[in-house]
């Protein structure tokens, strides 16, 4: 009698190891499970980006405490016609738009009328449209608007998150 129980216990056994491995290598194979591995490796992946995005900022020194300090270290670069320095104190995703445009008034002879119209007085001040948003309008000597500029410290946005990865003031808009 005591072999039947051992043969039964021992089936006993391996059945419930056959059934729990089973069940086991069915639910990880599972397409829920392959949903949850993947989505798990979106978001290190997502949050790797969102890091390198927060270092970028974070190590980006050009640009000032206040909107008027960073608008006149983009002043004083385009005097000396230094677009490399200029483009600097745009944010970091418009940099290289921005240096193609300085690059294209250059090239077409208009660099002094450009220089000539952000210097004039009236262009040198601006107005907060809220305490992250500050706006230069800039006018002509014939009154007429050329442009407007919009400065910002760079955020980065997750949802209803919303991130400051530096207290620099940068130009979003030229």
């Amino acid at each position: 009698m005591k072999i039947f129980q051992n043969k039964y216990l021992i089936t006993f056994v391996l059945f419930l190891a056959i059934g729990l491995f089973s069940g086991f290598f069915v639910w990880f194979l599972s397409p829920q499970m392959k949903e949850a591995r993947q989505l798990k490796k979106g978001l290190e992946s997502f949050n790797k980006v969102i890091k390198a995005e927060e270092q970028k900022y974070a190590q980006d020194t050009y640009g000032g405490k206040t909107p008027e300090e960073t608008y006149q270290m983009f002043l004083d670069a385009l005097k000396n016609k230094d677009i490399d320095l200029a483009i600097k104190y745009f944010a970091q995703e418009k940099q290289e738009e921005y240096k193609k445009l300085l690059t294209q008034i250059e090239k077409n002879g208009q660099w002094e009328e450009l220089i000539n119209d952000l210097l004039l007085p009236q262009n040198q001040k601006g107005k907060y449209l809220d305490k992250e948003t500050y706006v230069i309008e800039v006018i002509n000597n014939k009154k007429e608007e050329v442009t407007t500029i919009v400065l910002k410290i760079p955020t980065i946005k997750l949802g209803t998150d919303i991130r400051t990865p530096s207290n620099i003031w940068k130009i979003t808009s030229f």
